[in-house]
């Protein structure tokens, strides 16, 4: 009898931990927006689980969320990196309010992690330009010690950067179940 019980209390306690566990995970990776990043990040020609990713690092999914250098919402868009966006496009220019809307800053974010990738390529160093900019990544790829081939980042001196990489990089694993790319 006491076998038993003992048993019973090990499947009750590892049914806690696991339960404990899948909440931790759909707190700390949340899903949502889903139908808009698979959207748009198509459309941009980029992977979804990095478009979440990307969400879930800057913003912990919090639409209105605003930085103090002034990054807005979701994929924290700066105005000026919009409305660059749509002088490159001949598009009208979109105010603050709009960058608030999950559906246009999800819009943004993907185009202007687009752009990126078409100027650098390599996801993983246009990322790294998304967090520190395009000219301070540039200066990076000139130098041996950061880039062996002037392509790719080999060593990120900014440790704010490289900590996000490393993020996006373990949020990547995790949504690549989620979005099945």
């Amino acid at each position: 009898m006491k076998k038993w019980t003992i048993f019973l209390l090990i499947i009750f306690i590892s049914t806690l931990i696991v339960a404990g566990y899948k909440t931790f995970l759909s707190l700390s990776h949340p899903v949502r927006f889903k139908n808009d990043i698979i959207y748009f990040a198509e459309k941009n020609m980029l992977s979804p689980t990095v478009v979440a990713s990307v969400i879930n690092v800057e913003s912990s999914y919090k639409k209105n969320a605003m930085s103090n250098k002034k990054a807005i919402g979701l994929m924290q868009i700066k105005l000026d990196t919009a409305n660059y966006l749509n002088d490159i496009n001949n598009t009208e220019h979109i105010s603050e309010t709009q960058l608030f809307d999950a559906k246009t800053n999800i819009e943004y974010g993907c185009m202007y992690l687009s752009y990126l990738v078409e100027k650098f390529e390599d996801i993983y160093t246009s990322l790294a330009a998304y967090n520190a900019g395009e000219t301070r990544v540039r200066s990076w790829l000139k130098s041996e010690e950061f880039s062996a081939d002037g392509k790719t980042l080999i060593y990120i001196p900014y440790k704010e950067t490289a900590n996000y990489i490393e993020k996006i990089k373990k949020n990547i694993k995790f949504y690549q179940k989620i979005y099945k790319y």
